[in-house]
């Protein structure tokens, strides 16, 4: 179950991102996503925090996110290591809540076959591509249950 299938591309996100090596730095995002197509979605967001690293982003590697359901929502876990043209990176990790703006009737459908022991997303990102219009990547990820923890 990806989460295209979970929301059909219209979801809401709370997220709050920290950078370990940067012990100051703490960002909160407010993200709506809306499906405008089957392949393509539109995203806003609303950035509040402080960032006090470097700026010289261009890639990413080792994108790994964990979901659980909980009430309707996803609670997502994640981390990520940035590549920076400089030659060096810095590891950036999140939680999140990821809220369907669904027909609720749906949702909950949906959420009854979500896996009780939640799922592990493992991505490969592209390098970023910036222009006067924005960014933009290609996002690949395969998406897996999370195993039982043995006891």
């Amino acid at each position: 179950m990806n989460l295209f299938d979970i929301t059909r591309g219209n979801y809401r996100v709370s997220r709050s991102l920290t950078y370990p090596q940067l012990p100051k730095s703490h960002v909160m995002l407010d993200v709506r996503v809306r499906a405008s197509s089957s392949t393509k979605w539109v995203t806003e967001i609303y950035i509040k925090g402080d960032y006090n690293g470097p700026n010289d982003i261009v890639a990413n590697q080792d994108y790994v996110i964990e979901w659980g359901a909980d009430n309707g929502r996803l609670l997502e876990t994640g981390s990520v290591t940035l590549m920076l043209a400089s030659g060096g990176s810095i590891r950036q990790e999140w939680s999140s809540i990821i809220t369907p703006e669904n027909k609720p009737q749906a949702v909950s459908a949906v959420f009854k076959k979500f896996p009780r022991n939640g799922q592990i997303v493992t991505a490969s990102v592209s390098p970023f591509t910036f222009s006067k219009n924005g960014m933009s990547y290609t996002w690949e990820g395969i998406v897996k249950r999370r195993r039982r923890e043995a006891k």
